[in-house]
C-alpha cells in the first residue's frame, strides 16, 4: 500500500496512536533544548510541498475513507510556511472525507512567528489541535533548559491562538527545575495554565537525554520530590476544565481526570502512591532512568 514516507526517528503523542502521520518537516527547527534528545542526529528540513502533496494523493481510496485523524510531524510541523501549509490542509480535507481532526506539535518559535490572521486561516482549513511543550512556566527553569522562550511572553500568544478556535495540549516536565527550583517550577506553571486554560494537559518526568551539565546543575530530584511536585501541580489547577493525563512511562503515578473537577480523587491517588512507595523505602531514592545517559 502507498503510505506516507517517514524518516526515523518518528515521534507522535500517545493520543495520536490511531492517526495517519504525514512528515511535512523532519527534525526540529530549534533543537537546542538541554533535556531533549529526540532529534539530535536528525537535521531539520521542510519537506517540499510537491512531495507532501504526492504522498497525500498516493493514499488509496479504500484506505483514505476510513481516516479520521491526521498528525503532522516532526517536532513542530506548523513551522511550515503558512500559505503552503494551507494548501496541505486543503489537500488533506479533500483526500480524507471522514477527517475529524488535524493536529501537530508546535514549538514556541512557530507559535510566535505566525500572526492571528494566519492562525485563523489554518483553523478554517482544518487545523484543530497543537501539542505544545511548555515544560515549565518558570523562566529560570526555562533558561536552564535552554528552551529559547519566556513563558510570560508566550502566554498572550497562546490565548490569541485559542481565540481563533485552535485547541492546545500542553506538556509539563516534572523535575524540570530539580530540587532547587521545584516549588517555583510548579507554582509558576500552574498559574500559567490557569490563565491559558488549555483543553488538555499532561505530565512527563525528566529524562536525561542530552546535556549532563543541565542535569547536574539542578540537583536532581528524588522520587519523593517528584511525588510532591505532582501534588502541587494537581492542587494548583483551579481554572478551566482541562483533560489531564499523567500516564507516560516515565511517571510514577498514573493519573487521568478533568482538572480542577476531579482534584480530590486525583490527590487521593497521589497519597495512596506515596504511602505505597514509603513502605518500600523508595521516596529517598532516585529514578533508575536518571543513569541512562
Amino acid at each position: 500500500m502507498n503510505m506516507p514516507h517517514h524518516t526515523e526517528p518518528l515521534y507522535r503523542p500517545p493520543s495520536e496512536v490511531d492517526s495517519l502521520i504525514f512528515q511535512i518537516t523532519e527534525g526540529c527547527s530549534y533543537n537546542k533544548c538541554a533535556f531533549c534528545g529526540m532529534y539530535i542526529d536528525k537535521p531539520f528540513r521542510i519537506k517540499p510541498l510537491d512531495d507532501v502533496l504526492s504522498e497525500i494523493n498516493r493514499i488509496p481510496e479504500s484506505y483514505s475513507r476510513h481516516v479520521h485523524r491526521v498528525f503532522l510531524a516532526d517536532g513542530d510541523g506548523v513551522i511550515y510556511p503558512t500559505a503552503e501549509l494551507a494548501v496541505i490542509l486543503d489537500a488533506l480535507t479533500v483526500k480524507f472525507p471522514s477527517l475529524r481532526r488535524i493536529s501537530s506539535y508546535a514549538g514556541p518559535q512557530a507559535l510566535m512567528k505566525k500572526s492571528a490572521a494566519e492562525w485563523k486561516l489554518l483553523r478554517e482549513k482544518g487545523l484543530r489541535l497543537l501539542y505544545f511543550g511548555l515544560e515549565s512556566a518558570d523562566n529560570r527553569v526555562l533558561e536552564l533548559m535552554n528552551k529559547g522562550m519566556k513563558a510570560d511572553k508566550l502566554l498572550p500568544k497562546v490565548q490569541l491562538i485559542k481565540e481563533q478556535g485552535i485547541d492546545f495540549s500542553v506538556m509539563v516536565i516534572l523535575g524540570g527545575g530539580g530540587r532547587i527550583l521545584s516549588r517555583q517550577h510548579m507554582e509558576e506553571t500552574t498559574a500559567w495554565l490557569n490563565a491559558a486554560k488549555p483543553k488538555y494537559v499532561s505530565l512527563l518526568t525528566l529524562f536525561l537525554r542530552r546535556r549532563r551539565d543541565y542535569f547536574d546543575s539542578i540537583e536532581k530530584p528524588r522520587i519523593g520530590d517528584l511525588i510532591d511536585e505532582i501534588r502541587r501541580f494537581v492542587s494548583g489547577i483551579n481554572e478551566g476544565a482541562m483533560i489531564f493525563r499523567s500516564n507516560h512511562v516515565s511517571n510514577f503515578v498514573p493519573l487521568e481526570g478533568v482538572l480542577p473537577r476531579d482534584k480530590g480523587k486525583l490527590l487521593a491517588r497521589v497519597d495512596e502512591t506515596e504511602k505505597f512507595l514509603r513502605t518500600r523505602g523508595m521516596l529517598d531514592k532516585y529514578p533508575d532512568f536518571y543513569e541512562e545517559f
